[in-house]
């Protein structure tokens, strides 16, 4: 019989994932999506540790403010959903596991408070999300342009204003979260 393999190391970075590189705000661990895994990497030690839940491709990743939270969004085919992990990054563990988006995740932003999470479909869905990050449930969502949104962002002081763009447009929207809408 044969066992179980246990990753314990990797070597090299694609490169493909846009903002795909981050520095944790403790300047001693990288991170980076390698297939479907999320790699961190202590600096000083060369440790590496993996955060395993997606089925597909790592697509996107956001870090909070804090560093307290980190979200990953997967890339999978026409016709399959497209998940969202949110992670504790100290307990190296899924906090949420967020599935409305379709083939892709495009882009994910967290607010300035952390209260909340932001995802971007990618082309074949378009759909801008607003994630309750105390409950791990949506709050609202939106097409996000007429055509292809590649990126969203919140406004670094504002938990009730983000930017999404992409090919021949930039938006500002206004999180209503009494009313539950984007305008």
């Amino acid at each position: 019989m044969v066992g179980k393999l246990d990753l314990q190391a990797v070597v090299g970075f694609k490169g493909s994932v846009p903002d795909g590189l981050l520095l944790h705000p403790d300047n001693s661990h990288l991170i980076y999506p390698l297939g479907s895994t999320v790699v961190v990497r202590h600096v000083p030690t060369r440790e590496q540790t993996f955060l395993r839940g997606h089925d597909a491709p790592v697509n996107a990743l956001a870090l909070s403010k804090s560093g307290q939270l980190l979200a990953s969004g997967a890339k999978t085919h026409m016709g399959f959903p497209a998940d969202v992990i949110v992670w504790d990054f100290e307990k190296r563990e899924a906090k949420f596991k967020l599935r409305l988006h379709k083939v892709a995740v495009q882009c994910l932003t967290f607010s300035p408070s952390e209260r909340f999470l932001a995802s971007l479909g990618g082309q074949d869905d378009n759909a801008l999300v607003v994630w309750d990050l105390e409950t791990g449930t949506p709050i609202c969502g939106t097409p996000a342009a007429t055509d292809s949104a590649r990126t969203v962002t919140f406004f670094r002081t504002s938990d009730r204003h983000l930017v999404s763009a992409g090919r021949f447009h930039i938006r500002i929207w206004t999180f209503d979260l009494p009313n539950k809408k984007l305008r």
